[in-house]
């Protein structure tokens, strides 16, 4: 795993990217190109969840609720 700092540069990058709309990115003279916009989010998800993870942040998860009706009369 990259160190804080990297992973900040990184993300930082992969957001600029998205908000611009393009699909190339350059960090620290290396360049990635990405296939579409969605893969530069799910980089940007999984960078975002490293972050937390180094900084002791928890992940938050969405939460769904099922309710449950019976059977009927």
């Amino acid at each position: 795993m990259a160190n804080l700092q990297t992973l900040r540069e990184r993300r930082d990058a992969l957001e600029a990217a998205i908000a611009s709309g393009v699909t190339s990115i350059s960090v620290d003279g290396q360049m990635t190109t990405f296939a579409s916009l969605q893969d530069l989010q799910r980089v940007l998800n999984r960078i975002n969840d490293e972050i937390a993870e180094c900084t002791g942040q928890n992940k938050k998860r969405p939460r769904a609720a099922s309710v449950y009706l019976g059977a009927g009369p």
